[in-house]
């Protein structure tokens, strides 16, 4: 299924995805900006599990991800009802991690993009598939997993670098 195999690319790419919303995220829309990393949205941005409307299934990873977001009974409720709700309303419940203005919208996403483009690889790399894999584990073996990564993280050129930085003070 191509939904499935887009999601699947865009969860295991090295790199983080911004979804950048700016008008109505509905359904499979809705679903595909859930499968990002960040979530920006305008004031103008509304988003919607529209699926019983329409008598169907979500589609695009959507019962993976929104229950993760703003938990079993906020999921539960957008998808029974197939109610839309606006920015802010998505900001307050986790759906989003921001709400900007129009006029800031577009500045906004670039600045993060360029933010996450000009950040360490390795570190930013190991870190997306960390947050994935944490959300299937015990606490231990996460604790287990921090240490290994932490230190391939150190190796790499960035992380020596970085704790010279640190450590020099500067």
């Amino acid at each position: 299924h191509t939904m499935s195999e887009i999601v699947l690319a865009i969860n295991s790419f090295e790199r983080p995805f911004i979804a950048a919303v700016n008008g109505v995220a509905a359904g499979g829309g809705c679903n595909l900006a859930l499968s990002c990393d960040i979530r920006i949205a305008s004031e103008k941005a509304r988003f919607g599990e529209v699926f019983t409307r329409r008598g169907t299934h979500p589609d695009w990873g959507g019962i993976y991800f929104l229950p993760r977001l703003v938990g079993y009974a906020k999921a539960a409720e957008l998808l029974f009802s197939g109610e839309i709700i606006d920015a802010r309303e998505a900001e307050r419940i986790g759906l989003v991690n921001m709400v900007v203005g129009s006029d800031r919208f577009d500045e906004t996403v670039e600045g993060w993009a360029v933010r996450l483009a000009r950040s360490p690889m390795v570190a930013i790399s190991l870190l997306k598939q960390a947050l994935y894999r944490a959300q299937n584990l015990n606490f231990l073996t996460e604790l287990e997993n921090e240490i290994n990564l932490r230190s391939l993280c150190l190796l790499s050129d960035d992380g020596r670098e970085g704790l010279a930085a640190f450590l020099e003070k500067r």
